[in-house]
């Protein structure tokens, strides 16, 4: 899809069109933000051509050369391109090793990765002291209200689209969950490391632990949900037509989730992100996930939580439990309610603080606007993390830090 758009030249962008776009962004980007942002290179692979970005104030300043860079990173033409129209993501980079470290942290380069799309496609940056939701009347918007099949749609639509997620309480009967639960343990007892259809960690002691099974859409309980009204009615909520992400019995048609306890490596336990962080923004988005609890969504069991309003906006990486790092909302679902979210808006999954259970378990229902698709051809951005023979998925830092 990156020859849809007019080649770049990588020096006259910067000498004209990206002064252009700064100029036009509506928001600078906010202080708490900016002042963690040290000076980064960018230097195109195949012309040695570079670039250094630095913060000034709450925009940035554009340099040639890479001599200040604090951190210089080496990219193909090819993905800087992606990256200008939003079509490829750092982690992505850094996961598929498609950029090189020439000096400083990898982390500095994530860091940046808010500032970058602030700087292409004028999206802005997460500054909770600028949050401003609203319910239809007017009303400061109850980000913490949960809602009812029986509800209002518009209301619902309208609560959608201001915090970017809703949580329906009720949905499916103890029957269903039952049901749900069963075919889970024989996706369980199924799934073994490295079968690139699954994703694992390890516990201090070296035990591998399940953490996902991406095939649940094999299990006919499981494909099911695909056509339930039920579930199908809340991606009509959102303003632009929806369709399933994949089909019902393809890997990631259904995603079946177990949080379990003291999982020390893998990504068992997610740090604050959005679902298209491994690209696919402009091709793909809006995405959204709609999420069947199986089990509680509470602290100890290892909630998910999101953060109200951040689904049209960036945010740098944090872990959950950062200083500096956002609380967000837990609605505090039980098995049979569903929460649909859309794919932008920013979540977080700590672990469970609770050693005994019962821990959240949910399955997981992918959708994209109609006619998203990925860019490059490929059958998922998530693709890239999976390929390792014990079936790990490291986390970002340790990935970074080993390249």
């Amino acid at each position: 899809m990156t020859s849809a758009f007019e080649p770049l030249s990588f020096e006259g962008f910067h000498a004209a069109e990206l002064p252009r776009r700064l100029s036009a962004v509506p928001t600078p980007l906010p202080e708490s933000y900016a002042r963690r942002l040290r000076p980064l290179g960018i230097r195109i692979r195949e012309s040695g051509e570079s670039m250094t970005y630095s913060r000034m104030g709450g925009t940035v300043r554009v340099e040639t050369g890479d001599a200040s860079a604090e951190t210089l990173v080496e990219i193909a033409h090819e993905s800087w391109e992606e990256i200008v129209h939003d079509l490829e993501s750092v982690p992505s980079l850094i996961y598929g090793q498609r950029a090189t470290r020439i000096r400083g942290n990898f982390m500095r380069f994530l860091e940046w990765e808010p500032a970058l799309r602030w700087m292409f496609t004028g999206r802005a940056v997460y500054d909770p002291d600028a949050v401003d939701l609203r319910d239809a009347s007017g009303a400061l918007l109850d980000v913490t209200r949960g809602f009812s099949l029986e509800d209002d749609r518009e209301e619902m639509a309208h609560f959608l689209r201001e915090a970017g997620y809703i949580w329906v309480r009720n949905v499916l009967s103890p029957k269903e969950i039952d049901e749900l639960n069963t075919e889970a343990e024989r996706l369980r007892s199924s799934a073994r490391p490295g079968d690139q259809e699954s994703w694992w960690g390890k516990r201090a002691d070296g035990s591998a632990v399940l953490c996902r099974v991406l095939r649940a859409g094999k299990e006919p309980h499981m494909r099911a949900l695909h056509g339930d009204p039920r579930l199908r009615g809340l991606a009509e909520l959102c303003d632009v037509p929806m369709a399933t992400k994949m089909g019902a019995e393809d890997q990631d048609g259904v995603t079946f989730l177990w949080k379990e306890p003291g999982v020390e490596e893998g990504l068992a336990d997610l740090p604050w992100h959005r679902d298209c962080g491994m690209g696919g923004h402009a091709s793909m988005c809006p995405t959204a996930v709609l999420s069947v609890f199986l089990g509680p969504n509470t602290e100890e069991a290892g909630e998910i939580r999101f953060l109200p309003g951040s689904w049209q906006m960036s945010l740098p990486f944090a872990e959950a439990g950062d200083e500096d790092a956002p609380k967000g909302v837990a609605p505090p679902a039980q098995p049979g309610d569903v929460t649909f979210h859309y794919g932008d808006g920013l979540h977080v999954a700590p672990p469970p603080t609770s050693e005994v259970g019962p821990f959240r378990r949910s399955v997981l229902i992918g959708f994209s606007r109609a006619d998203g698709r990925h860019h490059r051809g490929g059958r998922h951005y998530n693709d890239v993390l999976l390929g390792a023979e014990d079936g790990q998925i490291q986390h970002m830092s340790k990935v970074a830090s080993r390249t």
